[in-house]
């Protein structure tokens, strides 16, 4: 058994190692029963290492971080390796907190996943067909028959993904439940959250769909940098789920009452509105700016209702079991 401390470079589509032998200049050939540490390292890799018997341990990027910054230790890839590997060797001993989790391959959610993608490649192809096709009515009365399929395809694809939601507690128990919320946005949800346990408090999953605040202000990706953050899920939170789905669907109309998460963010814009009249002439904010911040806070507290029920459901089933 080899414990190995790997630092993976998205950005450059590099990896650094670290072992007991000091800096390798390349990938191990890794065994079954080698332990790998990591802090970033892709989930698809974590799962072609699980096949081979390799354990792997994966901690947050601001372990390195912090390492650094204590001791003045400049940013490389090997430098972080290092890093990795020696807290990890110093962890294994007692392992009394969750500085690193170990990764636990779940069919479950491997399917899921498998299907959120194909969806969304489907829908992306559905697009740009219909594009293709808008401008020209006789070519579109041609593909008439194509373009129904693709739609067809999309819907069959949904079913699937409800299929696999059905084997999850947070689905059957709390998502299925909430007016606005569809198929495919709870199922990438899922998929991108994957076990709720891997965050500690609220604040680390806004964290990681970049909605907390840092420095007073939103996260925001600078220029050449790569976000700490899931980009997709804070655009599924903010756009597709709260925007998309509770706001624009979940208006009143005749025939029903407004959904509980349009009412919630009819509260979170009325309290915008409210504080924009307080402020100095120059200092209002226009209605978008408003909008946007009712939107997040809208998501922020739905992530938050999401992480206790999770976890509280988490806490039934152990005690069940």
């Amino acid at each position: 058994m080899i414990i190995y401390g790997v630092d993976w470079s998205h950005k450059e589509e590099k990896i650094a190692v670290f072992y007991d032998g000091g800096l390798l200049k390349k990938e191990p050939d890794y065994q079954a029963g080698d332990i790998v540490a990591t802090e970033n390292m892709p989930h698809s890799k974590c799962v072609e290492l699980h096949h081979k018997g390799v354990t792997i341990y994966r901690c947050n990027t601001d372990l390195t971080k912090g390492i650094r910054e204590e001791n003045n230790i400049e940013k490389t890839d090997d430098n972080d390796a290092k890093i990795i590997y020696e807290e990890f060797s110093k962890w294994s001993e007692h392992q009394s907190d969750e500085t690193f989790r170990k990764f636990v391959y779940d069919v479950r959610l491997e399917a899921l996943s498998y299907e959120v993608k194909v969806r969304s490649e489907a829908v992306e192809a559905r697009k740009k067909a219909k594009q293709r096709t808008k401008l020209d009515p006789i070519l579109a009365e041609l593909k008439a028959e194509e373009l129904k399929e693709n739609v067809n395809y999309v819907n069959r694809l949904e079913t699937k993904i409800k299929h696999h939601l059905i084997e999850f507690g947070i689905y059957n128990d709390y998502l299925k439940d909430i007016k606005g919320l569809g198929v495919a946005s709870a199922g990438e949800l899922v998929s991108i959250i994957k076990d709720i346990d891997r965050f500690s408090t609220v604040s680390k999953l806004w964290a990681y769909f970049g909605l907390d605040v840092r420095n007073g202000k939103a996260p925001k990706r600078k220029k050449g940098e790569l976000a700490n953050w899931s980009q997709r899920g804070r655009s599924l939170v903010l756009n597709d789920i709260v925007s998309n789905g509770f706001k624009m669907c979940g208006a009143a109309n005749s025939k029903r009452e407004a959904f509980e998460w349009r009412t919630i963010y009819d509260k979170f814009k009325a309290q915008e509105l409210e504080k924009n009249e307080a402020r100095a002439e120059d200092d209002k904010l226009s209605n978008g700016h408003m909008d946007k911040r009712a939107i997040r806070r809208t998501g922020k507290e739905f992530l938050k209702c999401l992480y206790n029920e999770w976890k509280s459901l988490n806490k039934e089933v152990c005690l069940d079991g």
